[in-house]
């Protein structure tokens, strides 16, 4: 017995026609005559032919199949995004394909060489590195993709990011609104412009303040365990213990937490800390933390409908490619827990940064 499975070009044979017209049978069959469709229709009963679904996506340049790179799944806030894209893509008719490239440039670009092979519809990226003239050539290609996680630097590339520089300014003026005035922001690289742009909010709010001063702490690795070496730093040092903490992320905050408490001082009583990202995380810690909350399904959904948007299947309308997630304050214990008020030192502002280093 043949179980060979018939192929498209058996049944143009069996038919009399070219494999170009059964294509056109399968997608579209209004262009083809009565005669021509029942010819072919008769040959695909009788070798029981079974059109490939991923063939024909492929041929028309769409798969219905969406490629995430993912930045790190160490932080929450990562699974949050990829959660949502799933989700967003699910409702679609679509589904998505997650990779991490950890943090790493040469995995990113690994990943999109492979994710072009595999021909998938367009690509997701989480990225720190300026990849825009990649995703240009990909973009010339037939293959789009959107950045999440910060804004494109290419009016060619759409991306959706959180405004980091409204809320940096957002964490540090709470600080300041509950009395504290030394404060330090713990994180790093600067290089990277989500820190550097969080970092600037804070030291705008600082500087709009007298009496405020803000040091930097690095903890470039930007983890729960370099929060916590920079909070024994911080506590141990020999120089004054700053009142309030600005952490780049929930748990870089986490860390500074713990590395404070181990060292004997007291949140939010003697220190206040706050973070960045809105963790579920951190809502649950011993002290549950205050922090910025930027919506990580509404970046995941917004990705995804920018690139419908670019792939010509709009699910909505948007003004530009570049979207931006606005942040909100969410205050929890690790700011306002039952603490005496802190006199400020009446001084001029200043904002500097430490050469304190923690990775």
């Amino acid at each position: 017995m043949n179980t060979k499975r018939a192929a498209i070009t058996d049944v143009a044979a069996a038919a009399g026609v070219s494999r170009s017209t059964v294509s056109n049978y399968l997608n579209h069959p209004d262009v083809l005559s009565a005669s021509t469709r029942e010819r072919i229709a008769r040959a695909i009963a009788e070798l029981h032919f079974v059109p490939s679904d991923a063939a024909r996506k492929i041929s028309s340049g769409d798969t219905g199949t969406i490629g995430y790179i993912a930045f790190e799944f160490t932080n929450p806030f990562s699974g949050v995004i990829a959660d949502a894209i799933e989700r967003r893509a699910l409702e679609t008719g679509r589904t998505v394909l997650i990779a991490n490239s950890a943090g790493s440039t040469r995995r990113q670009l690994e990943y999109l060489d492979l994710f072009e092979r595999k021909r998938v519809s367009g690509i997701i990226i989480a990225t720190l590195e300026e990849l825009e003239p990649r995703l240009e050539e990909m973009k010339r290609r037939g293959m789009p993709a959107v950045i999440s996680g910060r804004r494109s630097t290419s009016d060619q590339i759409a991306s959706v990011s959180a405004d980091d520089a409204t809320g940096g300014y957002l964490a540090a003026r709470h600080l300041l609104d509950i009395g504290r005035r030394r404060i330090a922001f713990v994180g790093g690289p600067f290089s990277v412009k989500q820190v550097s742009e969080r970092f600037d909010g804070a030291s705008r709010a600082v500087e709009e303040t007298a009496g405020a001063t803000l040091i930097a702490v690095r903890a470039d690795e930007r983890s729960m365990n370099a929060g916590f070496a920079a909070g024994v730093e911080l506590a141990t040092s020999g120089s004054a213990v700053p009142d309030g903490v600005f952490a780049v992320n929930d748990l870089v905050g986490l860390g500074v937490v713990r590395g404070l408490a181990s060292c004997g001082v007291e949140v939010p009583r003697d220190v206040a800390v706050i973070g960045f990202d809105g963790d579920d995380i951190a809502a649950v810690a011993a002290i549950p933390l205050s922090t910025i909350s930027t919506s990580g399904d509404t970046v995941g959904e917004t990705a995804v409908d920018l690139l419908l948007a670019e792939l010509g299947v709009p699910t909505r309308e948007f003004p530009t490619r570049q979207r931006i997630v606005e942040p909100k304050l969410v205050v929890r214990p690790s700011t306002v827990g039952d603490v005496a008020p802190v006199t400020p030192p009446s001084v001029s502002g200043a904002v500097g940064r430490s050469t304190t280093s923690v990775s």
